[in-house]
C-alpha cells in the first residue's frame, strides 16, 4: 500500500499534466468557500487511473483493519480511540475518494479539493484532544484529592500510634492543675489566706491550663483534612509543633531529642500544618530507629539553616539508629514500601509528595555506622521580592 502510493505520487510529478489525466482539454471557472477557482472542464483520464483507484482502496482497507484489531483487542478507551481514527480519517478519506474518482471519470464536474478530508480530519482530532484535556484534567483533581485523604489517614494514623504519649502529655498539666486547685482551697480556707501564694497557684493554673490548650489545639490542625496552602511561617513554630508533639513518646523511649535553630532564621513559604505532619513523620521513624541502640546512645537532632546561595532554607532530622540499607536507600520514598510489621508504606512517600508540593527536594543520607541516618528536606525562603507585603515579620 505504502508502495502503491509513493509510486503514484512519483508519477504524478514525472507525467504530464499529472498522474490521472492524459490531456486536459478545457478549464471553467467554479465557487469554492466564496472564492472564484479553475475546475476541469473536459479531459481524458488515463488508462492506469485504475492503479490510483486500487491503491487508495488498499489505504482504506489498511484504516479498516487497524481500527477493527484496536477494537476487538481494547478496552473502552482504546474502542473510543478506534471510532476516533475511522471517523477523522476513514469517513472522510472515503468521501475524498469517491468524490474525485467521478470527477476523473467524468461521472461529475467540479472543483478537485481535499478540504472535506482536511476538515473531517481537524474537526475530529479537536474533538479528541479536547477530550483528552478534559478527562487528563479530572484525573488530576481526582489525584490531588487522593493525595489529600491519604495524608488525612496518614495523619490519624501518626497520632493514633501517639495517643498512649499524648494522653500522658495531657494529664500531666490537667493534674497539676487539680493539685493546684486543691492548695488553693487550702489557702482559702484558713483565716487569713496568703493572697501571694493564691496569685502564684493562679499562675500556674494558667499557665498549665495553657500548655494543654497548646497541645489539643495542634492536635485538632493535625486532624482537620485540608489542601496545602503556602503562606509565610517561621520554621522554628513548626519545629515546635512537632517536636511538641513526640516529646512525651520520646520520653518514654529513652530518647533524647535536641534542635538546632540557626539565630535569625528567614521566614518560608509552607503550609504549618503540612510541614509539621512531615517532621513528625521523619521523627517517629526516626525513634523507631534508635530504639536498638543501647539507652545512653539514642539522640535525635533536628537542625535547621539557611542556604544563602539558593535562597532556601534546609531541615535536617539526624539519628543514632543503624542507619539504612543500601539496598532499600531508592526505595522508602516509593508509596507502599516499608520495613515495619505494622506499617502503611506510605509515610514517607507522602512527605515527598507534600515537599514537592511546597517548590523543595526530600533526601535521605546515610552516615557512617555509628551516626545512623539523616534525612534533610529544603523550602523556599521568603525574600522581598517573593513576599509581596504578605509578611509582617510577627
Amino acid at each position: 500500500m505504502i508502495a502503491a502510493r509513493s509510486f503514484v505520487l512519483v508519477v504524478n510529478f514525472a507525467v504530464e499534466p499529472n498522474f490521472n489525466f492524459s490531456t486536459i482539454v478545457s478549464l471553467r471557472s467554479a465557487s469554492l468557500l466564496g472564492e472564484q477557482i479553475s475546475a476541469i472542464g473536459a479531459a481524458v483520464p488515463r488508462g492506469w487511473q485504475w492503479f490510483a483507484v486500487a491503491s487508495l482502496f488498499l489505504l482504506m482497507a489498511y484504516l479498516i483493519d487497524a481500527t477493527v484489531r484496536r477494537w476487538v483487542k481494547g478496552g473502552r478507551d482504546s474502542r473510543l480511540r478506534a471510532i476516533a481514527v475511522s471517523l477523522a480519517l476513514g469517513l472522510p478519506m472515503l468521501c475524498t475518494v469517491v468524490y474525485t474518482q467521478l470527477l476523473v471519470f467524468g461521472m461529475f464536474r467540479g472543483p478537485i479539493s481535499n478540504i472535506p478530508w482536511f476538515l473531517g480530519a481537524l474537526s475530529m482530532m479537536a474533538y479528541v484532544s479536547g477530550r483528552e484535556f478534559v478527562l487528563s484534567r479530572r484525573a488530576r483533581l481526582e489525584l490531588a484529592e487522593l493525595r489529600g485523604q491519604l495524608a488525612q489517614i496518614e495523619r490519624v494514623n501518626l497520632l493514633g500510634q501517639l495517643a498512649s504519649a499524648l494522653a500522658h502529655e495531657l494529664s500531666q498539666p490537667l493534674t497539676a492543675i487539680s493539685l493546684n486547685l486543691a492548695a488553693a482551697r487550702k489557702q482559702l480556707k484558713r483565716a487569713q489566706p496568703d493572697v501571694s501564694e493564691i496569685n502564684s497557684i493562679l499562675d500556674d493554673i494558667g499557665m498549665d491550663d495553657r500548655r494543654a490548650v497548646e497541645i489539643i489545639d495542634r492536635m485538632r490542625q493535625l486532624f482537620k483534612q485540608r489542601a496545602i496552602e503556602l503562606n509565610p511561617i517561621k520554621i522554628e513554630d513548626v519545629v515546635r509543633d512537632a517536636v511538641t508533639l513526640v516529646s512525651a513518646e520520646a520520653n518514654s523511649k529513652k530518647v533524647i531529642m535536641q534542635w538546632l535553630i540557626q539565630p535569625g532564621l528567614p521566614p518560608v513559604f509552607g503550609d504549618r500544618v503540612h510541614l509539621s505532619q512531615v517532621l513528625l513523620n521523619l521523627l517517629m521513624n526516626s525513634i523507631h530507629a534508635v530504639q536498638s541502640r543501647p539507652i545512653d546512645a539514642r539522640f535525635i537532632v533536628v537542625d535547621a539553616r539557611a542556604n544563602e546561595v539558593t535562597d532556601e532554607v534546609e531541615i535536617g532530622v539526624q539519628d543514632s539508629g543503624p542507619g539504612i540499607p543500601g539496598t532499600i536507600v531508592n526505595e522508602i520514598f516509593k508509596p507502599l514500601f516499608t520495613t515495619k510489621p505494622e506499617g502503611m508504606g506510605m509515610g514517607l512517600a507522602l512527605c515527598h509528595t507534600i515537599i514537592e508540593a511546597h517548590g523543595g527536594r526530600l533526601w535521605a543520607d546515610n552516615l557512617n555506622q555509628q551516626e545512623g541516618a539523616v534525612f534533610r528536606f529544603t523550602l523556599r525562603r521568603v525574600t522581598l521580592a517573593t513576599a509581596g507585603g504578605a509578611w509582617d515579620g510577627r
